[in-house]
């Protein structure tokens, strides 16, 4: 079976670790990696430091992140040091990127335009978003004003996005999802189904054993309560491999053997 692609996605932000905002870019960016068959490995959110930044990177190319993800700190203010972070991480310099300055001037001006900002001058503040690590290359960003950024480095690829959730989605689905579609590999799909009852454990040894009958298949349980007070287990069965067919004839065949063994009609 092919193995899937290995995804890191690094959260960086202060505001986040503080309890100010509720992340939910991670969320939602998990929800479009799944439909192109990518693993998400790990998770981590660290400050707007550059060291914890760096570490992090590391941490998840030590782990064998073949692709990560940082979200937020690509700002003109003082704490957006996601791009040092990152070119510390692969021991690179910052360089002013003319394509990336390209953006950001006719961003600010068609913000002017519209009467969003007070100048489309190019302050330092400004041009500070267009300094990208060496060898990396900017991703359009049409609803805000800093550039996303694509680095390939040996065998890893380090995407960052903006933390802005209108930004980080127009440059996902813009720019960042025809790429992904070249690095899929092999098939996945999923299916969500509800089991009537209260008792999460005695599902356990039910979902052992199917996952160990079907290799490639995972099964996820959570307690649901709806408002009208009546209970559920909620299964995510996922299974991945390499022809659609096969794929979608286990996700079946899975559902079929839980409903064989609980005895309920799902």
């Amino acid at each position: 079976m092919v193995r899937p692609l290995s995804v890191g996605i690094l959260i960086v932000g202060n505001e986040i670790l503080d309890g100010i905002v509720l992340d939910t870019n991670s969320n939602w960016l998990v929800s479009r990696l799944k439909a192109f068959a990518l693993h998400v490995k790990e998770f981590m959110t660290v400050r707007d430091e550059v060291p914890e930044i760096s570490k992090g990177i590391r941490r998840m190319i030590e782990d064998r992140c073949e692709l990560v993800f940082t979200l937020g700190g690509l700002g003109p203010t003082h704490d957006d040091k996601t791009l040092r972070g990152v070119a510390a991480a692969f021991d690179l310099p910052l360089e002013l990127n003319e394509e990336a300055l390209r953006i950001v001037e006719r961003q600010y001006k068609t913000l002017h335009g519209r009467g969003v900002v007070e100048t489309s001058e190019i302050t330092e503040a400004r041009k500070k978003m267009a300094f990208l690590p060496i060898g990396a290359k900017p991703l359009d960003n049409r609803v805000g004003t800093a550039p996303g950024v694509l680095l390939e480095r040996r065998e890893t690829t380090v995407i960052c996005l903006p933390g802005v959730p209108v930004e980080l989605r127009w440059i996902f689905d813009n720019e960042v999802s025809e790429m992904l579609r070249g690095k899929v590999r092999g098939i996945f799909k999923e299916q969500i189904v509800a089991v009537p009852s209260r008792d999460e454990s005695s599902l356990s040894p039910v979902i052992d054993r199917i996952m160990a009958q079907f290799p490639g298949v995972y099964i996820k349980s959570m307690v649901h309560v709806p408002e009208e007070g009546t209970h559920s287990i909620r299964l995510w069965v996922s299974a991945q491999g390499d022809a659609k067919e096969e794929v979608e004839s286990r996700l079946s065949r899975v559902v079929e053997e839980l409903k064989k063994e609980t005895g309920k009609q799902l």
